[in-house]
């Protein structure tokens, strides 16, 4: 495994990341002792960030995140986020006030069984109010409660509200082969300004683990949109096309996975991918790209089949 300097936090952390949406149950049932496992292997592997959120499960993803390293605590790195609780549970207003994102947090460090937390992240895309995102947040690192703070989204501008002091050390981007909008402007800001991009979907939601073809049926509440009845649907089939011209890139010694994961990689401003996992085997499988390179070539051909978005 090798690591990487998270922007201005000079944390160390692993160029393959663990993504702990998975062990949520949004994509599909998962044991609590199956998480821990995965996490445990993760962590032999190298893997020391873990990114999840309170709403991930309404709280089950931090709960087992917690529960796998609670005697670990110390040589790992937890990143969790805030904001979208609401919009899980039908609730429409969201986050109004600096109390509410404390309390959010402490609800947090509750399940994560832990008095800290590494990396605290505003999970709304864009906020309507992110001045008082900044403000707890900044009221938080006083407090000891948080080490640094971030937002997830792919909105500059948002970005540059929750970075107005300068004190935003983080982006969590949604970047891949297959959705590549933010090379126009907001990964080479994070790289002038020296904040970290942690890059979530980097497999594009199990695309470009190169395992659906145009019969598979969705059960997970997250892909159900790619089904025939979908909304998505035609767009699903579009990008199983591209997947399909990707394979002339898969050798012996790189995998359609290793492809994608090594492609984001490749990106200067980009600090690791957080892909999903669900089991020890993923786990083991995902942080096998961090070993090599694409070459120029290799580069040039994705940029044909996978044009730069303008």
């Amino acid at each position: 495994m090798k690591y990487r300097t998270l922007g201005k936090t000079g944390y160390e952390v692993s160029s393959i990341s663990m993504g702990c949406w998975g062990i949520g149950g949004q994509w599909g049932p998962i044991e609590e002792a199956q998480a821990i496992r995965t996490i445990d292997a993760a962590i032999e592997v190298g893997v020391n960030l873990f990114d999840t959120a309170d709403s991930y499960g309404l709280g089950q993803s931090e709960f087992y995140t917690g529960k796998a390293l609670q005697n670990k605590r110390d040589k790992v790195l937890i990143a969790t986020k805030v904001g979208n609780w609401g919009r899980r549970v039908g609730d429409p207003v969201g986050l109004k006030t600096i109390h509410s994102i404390i309390n959010c947090c402490h609800a947090s460090l509750y399940r994560l069984g832990t008095d800290y937390i590494d990396l605290y992240q505003c999970h709304v895309g864009t906020p309507e109010n992110p001045e008082i995102f900044v403000e707890a947040f900044e009221l938080l690192k006083q407090q000891g409660k948080i080490r640094h703070y971030a937002i997830s989204t792919n909105d500059l501008e948002a970005l540059k509200a929750i970075n107005v002091e300068g004190n935003c050390a983080a982006c969590q981007i949604d970047y891949s082969v297959l959705s590549r909008s933010a090379e126009k402007d907001i990964l080479p800001y994070c790289l002038e300004n020296n904040i970290g991009v942690l890059l979530r979907g980097p497999i594009a939601q199990g695309l470009l683990a190169d395992k659906f073809s145009p019969e598979t049926r969705f059960t997970d509440s997250v892909r159900l949109k790619w089904n025939p009845d979908g909304d998505q649907r035609a767009k699903f089939l579009g990008e199983l096309e591209k997947v399909k011209q990707l394979r002339e890139l898969v050798t012996p010694e790189r995998s359609m996975l290793d492809l994608a994961l090594q492609f984001v990689l490749a990106n200067p401003a980009v600090t690791c991918p957080i892909p999903g996992m669900k089991s020890p085997e993923q786990a083991r499988l995902n942080v096998v790209a961090s070993d090599c390179d694409l070459d120029a070539e290799t580069l040039r051909r994705i940029d044909e089949i996978c044009p730069p978005e303008a």
